[in-house]
């Protein structure tokens, strides 16, 4: 398939996507946003001067489109809480109720960052001995179907502790989660590390969500089914003492205590699942569930489900290492939470495209050019790099592979 050919079949599916959320607009800031998705899709990055070069043919225009991008992007007047949630609200449009939705945080680092608004300090785990440098906190929600191999960020949310309305990061937490509730619903099945083992952050799943798998520190009380309170790692060891093996896991139905973790209405029955084995490094699964065990669902299937938190982890590599998301050049925090929400549409779009017309999207992995310019930009090398993460480490990848 040629260039030309490729270019105008992705251009034509791209502003039918775009047009759901009103971004093929003739002028304003949907118009802007429009323009830097679809300059994410082509070129793989998050500069605002790839973008512009989508259309503009002189060093003059060049100037001009990044100077409205931007200030469309830091335009203070733009309401854009419908425009976000329409975006979230179509990624979840099909998601089926046993798909899995990894949530956790990550850092933007930006070390070289001097003048980027609200920035903090946070520590960039992609260098030696994780330094602490300048840049932001994201918190994320994915979509990972295992049916299709595709990966997919449902929300990307970056928030600083210098903000003005800062209180803490376990209210953030609660309020975006509350947020992505109210797009999706009770769909899906929502997974987390040790980081969501919060009193807050517990408080705030219990009353949102029925279904949810959170991996417990060993050290958190729970209330077992004879009313004793214990650190989860004592009941895991009498779970495995005690309890029959299934699925290679043993399960025991406990709660969290009243004291501990804020709930409304009667106590909610939860059930912790050890699997039976350890990791090489000794270190164990000590994972707290609710509305999974006995619901069709067996501790067998718990594990596997867990086992899909890790594609956070993917998300997150893939979006720094391949788009190279913390690449942004935005100073305004504002800003930046557009640009992160244009990520998330792009990669919503480059997701439809492998899961309908796998073959179109895996020619525009391997031949994404500016087309019609007078030079290509040296993206093979995300393709090169999708296929060498493939072979390593299974099917498994990120809807952001343009």
């Amino acid at each position: 398939m040629s260039v030309g050919i490729v270019y105008r079949e992705v251009s034509a599916r791209l502003a039918e996507y775009l047009e759901l959320f009103g971004m093929e607009a003739t002028a304003g800031p949907l118009r802007a946003m429009g323009q830097l998705v679809r300059g994410i899709v082509l070129t793989g990055s998050v500069q605002l001067t790839n973008a512009a070069r989508l259309t503009a043919e002189t060093p003059g225009q060049l100037a001009q489109t990044v100077k409205r991008l931007g200030e469309h992007l830091a335009n203070p007047r733009w309401n854009h809480r419908a425009w976000m949630r329409a975006i979230v609200a179509e990624q979840v449009r099909d998601l089926g109720e046993d798909e899995l939705v990894p949530v956790d945080a990550t850092e933007l680092a930006k070390p070289y960052a001097r003048k980027m608004q609200y920035q903090c300090t946070v520590r960039d785990a992609s260098r030696p001995h994780e330094p602490l440098v300048p840049g932001y906190w994201c918190w994320g929600a994915y979509r990972w179907n295992p049916d299709t191999s595709v990966l997919r960020a449902l929300a990307l949310r970056p928030y600083s502790t210098e903000q003005p309305a800062f209180r803490s990061e376990n209210a953030t937490w609660g309020r975006l989660a509350w947020e992505l509730h109210q797009v999706m619903g009770e769909k899906g099945i929502w997974l987390s590390d040790r980081g969501a083992d919060r009193p807050e952050v517990l408080s705030v799943w219990l009353r949102l969500r029925r279904r949810w798998i959170i991996r417990l520190r060993e050290d958190r009380a729970l209330e077992g089914p004879d009313g004793q309170v214990r650190s989860a790692g004592a009941w895991a060891d009498w779970a495995l003492t005690h309890r029959p093996p299934l699925g290679r896991a043993v399960t025991l139905a406990v709660y969290l205590p009243r004291q501990d973790v804020a709930q409304e209405g009667p106590p909610v029955r939860l059930h912790l699942v050890v699997p039976t084995y350890r990791f090489g490094s000794g270190e164990r699964w000590v994972l707290l569930t609710r509305g999974l065990i006995g619901q069709h669902t067996g501790p067998r299937q718990v594990r596997y489900d867990y086992a899909g938190r890790w594609r956070a982890e993917d998300g997150k590599r893939f979006l720094g290492q391949l788009w190279h998301v913390e690449r942004f050049g935005v100073r305004s925090f504002l800003a930046q939470q557009r640009l992160l929400t244009c990520v998330v549409a792009a990669g919503g779009f480059l997701a439809r495209l492998q899961e309908n017309e796998p073959e179109l999207a895996h020619t525009l992995e391997n031949r994404l050019v500016y087309w019609d310019k007078p030079f290509l930009i040296p993206t093979y090398r995300l393709s090169h790099g999708i296929l060498d993460v493939a072979r390593r480490e299974g099917p498994p990848t990120l809807a952001v592979n343009a």
